[in-house]
């Protein structure tokens, strides 16, 4: 097994990984982008899903906190893990030239 090879079944092995809530974000968004995927676009999606917003509002109106949090640690996730949102997408870009 090359090195190459090794780092591509490291790659694999952390995108089976990943959590649920990101791989299904990630194919709602890569579902409706038609042309080229950009990584700052993806991002920036995910950042969209996740920022403050009407859900922090209403789940503060019923006093909870848990929308705050989960959506906390999902941007916390996004932002230690560019790059396997990066590996992500190119692997779904492989995907599409098939």
């Amino acid at each position: 097994m090359t090195m190459t090879n090794e780092f591509d079944t490291i790659v694999d092995k952390a995108i089976e990984n990943s959590p649920d809530w990101l791989r299904d974000d990630m194919e709602k968004i890569l579902n409706k982008i038609n042309g080229q995927i950009r990584l700052s676009f993806v991002v920036s999606e995910l950042y969209s899903r996740y920022s403050f917003s009407i859900k922090h509002i209403t789940s503060a109106m019923n006093q909870s906190s848990e929308w705050a949090i989960l959506s906390h640690d999902r941007l916390n996730y996004i932002d230690n893990n560019i790059d396997l949102i990066e590996y992500m997408i190119k692997r779904e870009k492989r995907n599409r030239t098939k």
